[in-house]
């Protein structure tokens, strides 16, 4: 079984190795990943830097996935996945009214751990490299279409319990296109934009057409 690196208090400088389980070795790769995607955008996205990041050998990348495209697309998958998860975990609870449930998800995109400068290059790095990786741009196209679709829905059950009459496909598309501008406008300059005025920006797109949110 592989080892993962550690520091030996009682030898300063030597390593010592800790045994770890298949699922966490593949975790520790996927968050190295990220973060060198996030420090060195898919120019720093190697083998050499990953595996160090990790403190996990080269060989294992090859072990737990089917090359840097495989590993590139897992990491995506983890990165919308935790942000789902925090989505989740602002809720707190099950069968929350779909007003809830939005204000959840708007508040999660800009929660201080996504809305953060690193791990918006992270993100960045991604959509950049869909472009011109086919595996990529497939997974990122399947994902937009079903977020796309859980936004929608939310949408226009708010509408419905109001009797108000949207488009909550357009809707959806316009809520996820300035979140998109948003982030990126933050990782540009990060003093123009604070959190609070992200927020902001997205309940005056989705207000007039839904009432209030923030209640």
């Amino acid at each position: 079984m592989a080892q993962a690196k550690q520091s030996d208090p009682s030898r300063p400088g030597a390593p010592r190795y800790s045994r770890k389980q298949p699922g966490e070795r593949k975790r520790l790769l996927i968050d190295a990943a990220i973060a060198c995607l996030a420090e060195g955008g898919i120019a720093g996205f190697t083998v050499e830097r990953i595996s160090k990041q990790a403190g996990i050998s080269k060989g294992l990348i090859s072990h737990h996935f089917d090359g840097k495209d495989d590993l590139l697309a897992q990491a995506y998958g983890a990165m919308t996945n935790d942000m789902d998860a925090r989505g989740a975990a602002r809720l707190g609870l099950d069968n929350v009214t779909p007003r809830k449930a939005l204000r959840a998800f708007v508040e999660a995109s800009f929660d201080p751990e996504v809305f953060d400068r690193t791990q918006l290059k992270a993100w960045l790095a991604v959509w950049g490299e869909t472009a011109s990786n086919p595996k990529l741009a497939a997974i990122h196209k399947a994902r937009y279409l079903a977020y796309h679709k859980r936004l929608a829905a939310m949408i226009e059950a708010i509408a419905a319990e109001d009797g108000r009459a949207v488009d909550a496909g357009l809707l959806a598309t316009m809520l996820v296109s300035l979140i998109d501008g948003l982030w990126l406008e933050w990782c540009l300059d990060e003093k123009i934009l604070p959190r609070e005025k992200a927020l902001s920006a997205v309940y005056h797109l989705l207000e007039p057409h839904l009432g209030s949110l923030r209640v």
